[in-house]
């Protein structure tokens, strides 16, 4: 897998990632979350060789999604803290590239977080931190959004990673996902008031692009904002999604950017206008679907050793 690793350029232009990796947990039961499905005892008998065959295969997707030059910047969620994290960086492929992560802990009652990587060599960061919870209900214990600015290449970004609440139990946590948007939302506007430009969002929303929680609360289809927003899987309903469910494609995983950026975005062969990276080794060989649909690590409780039951959207952007 070394050999697949592309060359490292100094270019003006950066790949970004962002991946929901599906329960990537340590083996290992921690006694203050919700984790023991994944572990050696666990519901899923997940081991070690379990744990770093997904590491690895996690690698070859990044390595992927470009032949000459690595991901500059890689948002995920659904991974189990800072020990995964070294492990991703160090012990797979992608330690060629040097990769440094920002990671703050979570109060998930799963024990599952949103991190940050980037390649030092492009991103110089200046600032990171979590945004204030809207709750704080027992209830609603939840992924934070992690904010980072700094530099890519020559351009100040601001960026926020999020994994909002799911879609279970009938959608009891619309309410609060919505909130968490305004959150997100309010500090944009914060930041634009004192001369911040550059803005990109992103996550995994559990709402698409065109629901309301989404499309109302950051104005990506208003005109009359003070910071104009722009989905970039806006047009994907129906055609294509990073998530599959009941036989359709969701672009639950997005990138919003400030519309400032939209020119400065490139559109290549493995760049096209949906965003979603699905090479063949990241699609179920299911006959029966219709749609390409990601290939999970577990389908319900059985492992079938697939890398995620979602695949990676990605943008590239002209950053000097």
């Amino acid at each position: 897998m070394l050999c697949m690793l592309p060359n490292l350029v100094l270019a003006q232009e950066d790949i970004i990632v962002f991946h929901n990796a599906e329960n990537l947990f340590y083996p290992v039961d921690d006694k203050e979350t919700l984790d023991d499905d994944f572990t050696l005892e666990g519901k899923k008998r997940w081991s070690f060789k379990k744990y770093n065959k997904k590491l690895n295969d996690l690698a070859k997707t990044y390595i992927a999604v470009d032949e000459k030059q690595m991901p500059s910047l890689i948002g995920m969620c659904e991974i189990e803290g800072k020990e995964v994290l070294n492990a991703l960086t160090m012990n797979t492929p992608l330690r060629k590239t040097g990769y440094k992560f920002i990671h703050y802990t979570s109060k998930d009652i799963r024990g599952i977080d949103v991190a940050f990587l980037y390649n030092p060599k492009r991103f110089k960061p200046e600032e990171d931190y979590v945004l204030p919870p809207v709750s704080d209900k027992e209830e609603d214990r939840t992924r934070d959004v992690l904010y980072v600015r700094g530099l890519l290449g020559k351009m100040r970004l601001n960026i926020y990673v999020l994994h909002a609440p799911s879609r279970r139990e009938n959608n009891i946590k619309k309410d609060l996902r919505q909130q968490i948007f305004a959150n997100v939302h309010q500090h944009i506007k914060d930041l634009a008031a004192k001369g911040e430009k550059n803005f990109l969002i992103m996550g995994d929303f559990n709402d698409n692009p065109w629901d309301e929680t989404v499309k109302n609360t950051f104005g990506t289809e208003k005109t009359n904002c003070s910071v104009q927003l722009l989905n970039l899987m806006a047009n994907n309903k129906k055609i294509a999604g990073s998530y599959v469910y009941s036989g359709d494609y969701l672009s639950f995983d997005q990138f919003i950017i400030s519309e400032n950026l939209k020119s400065q975005i490139i559109y290549e062969k493995s760049f096209d206008n949906t965003h979603v990276f699905k090479p063949l080794f990241l699609i179920d060989k299911d006959r029966y679907s219709k749609v390409d649909k990601p290939f999970s690590t577990y389908k319900g409780m059985k492992y079938q050793g697939g890398i995620s039951d979602h695949f990676p959207i990605i943008m590239k952007l002209r950053t000097e």
